[in-house]
């Protein structure tokens, strides 16, 4: 088959997730990767040859520049309605274009073909209100419904089905959505664990700290500078992932701590594999690789990000991870309080193959 998969460029988290699907389908199908920004570039990095790539040309506007972010986003919801709107017609010309036979987005609202079978990957099937407005949350489960439904076959959903899952309200406690139009896949991540389960006490991890930098800029940055000034107090090793994959950042200012720009599968694995705590926002996709080796994590939301909060607090709130504000964190306190949480082991269940059944899914 021929396969047209748009994937959001809002940080890296939709690349990550959507790679061990990808990484399936390039092996037997042509698959046309949509996207633009950094989220591009690391999807040509790790597929290479294997997989054709479509630039965007009308790529979403940034949300994520100020700390007042649903002010930002009704702000720019008319900029963000035609730029999927624009993407929609892009869209239909790709498929006439290049004679595709499935459309898949993550969370790219634009694309979509009424004639050509089109799946939705998301775990955001609604948007939270707050405790006192929690009759809203119908509403905009009901409008994210009314946007999705009609012009896809089947939602993917990377959670489990039972307890709330990792993503919670998110994507559970629905009202709108058809059971039959949703697939609980089970979590996505391109992590692959070593042979063997995680050390109860950690005792054989050779990483005392992960710091896992990503999200859109400046978010990315300035948690990065906020962490900066507190990466050569914590004992033992520490390696900072920046997730530049372009290779476009400034210089690592500081010499006697490890940084990668970006680091490939193998090395990944090795790092997340043995960290004895991994500290990183609390975005879907980076909480899934966090779940796929079972480890502790100290989590710093983006500020303002209302997922990224909620996330946070019910998983610290659950004893499983420690959180902390950006204003407040300091790793030389915090990252011994997370290694005395219990981790996010016990969400990748054994046996089963998310991205199988999301190919499944797709080729059907």
């Amino acid at each position: 088959m021929r396969i047209l998969y748009g994937v959001c460029a809002w940080g890296l988290g939709h690349a990550t997730r959507s790679l061990p699907i990808l990484r399936r389908l390039v092996a037997d199908h042509e698959v046309l990767v949509y996207s633009d920004g950094a989220a591009l570039a690391y999807l040509r990095r790790e597929l290479g040859g294997r997989a054709a790539f479509l630039p965007a040309t009308v790529p979403y506007p940034n949300i994520f520049s100020g700390s007042a972010l649903a002010l930002r986003f009704f702000a720019l919801a008319p900029r963000l309605v035609g730029a999927m709107r624009a993407e929609y017609r892009e869209t239909q010309r790709l498929v006439a274009a290049h004679r595709v036979d499935r459309v898949v987005s993550d969370s790219r609202w634009g694309v979509s073909a009424p004639r050509v079978p089109s799946l939705f990957i998301s775990h955001h099937l609604k948007q939270l209100a707050p405790p006192r407005l929690r009759a809203a949350e119908r509403l905009t489960e009901w409008v994210t419904w009314r946007a999705i439904h009609p012009r896809y076959r089947r939602i993917l959903v990377p959670d489990v089905s039972e307890d709330g899952g990792l993503s919670g309200r998110l994507a559970h406690e629905l009202h709108c959505y058809a059971p039959s139009q949703l697939v609980y896949l089970g979590l996505l991540s391109d992590l692959t664990p070593g042979p063997g389960q995680r050390p109860a006490s950690d005792a054989g991890a050779s990483l005392d700290t992960l710091v896992v930098l990503g999200g859109p800029e400046p978010s990315r940055s300035r948690l990065e500078a906020r962490l900066l000034p507190d990466l050569a107090r914590l004992p033992g090793r520490t390696v900072v992932l920046r997730g530049l994959p372009a290779g476009d950042g400034p210089p690592w200012p500081t010499g006697g701590v490890e940084a990668l720009s970006h680091a490939s599968r193998d090395e990944r694995d090795r790092l997340f594999g043995a960290a004895r705590v991994i500290v990183g926002r609390s975005g879907y996709s980076t909480l899934m690789d966090v779940a796929q080796v079972g480890a502790r994590a100290l989590l710093v939301p983006m500020r303002g990000q209302t997922e990224q909060e909620y996330l946070a607090v019910r998983l610290a709130r659950k004893g499983l991870v420690h959180a902390v504000a950006e204003r407040d964190v300091d790793l030389a306190r915090d990252v011994p309080l997370a290694r005395t949480r219990r981790g996010l082991d016990g969400f990748v269940h054994p046996g089963t193959d998310a991205a199988a059944r999301a190919v499944a899914e797709i080729l059907a």
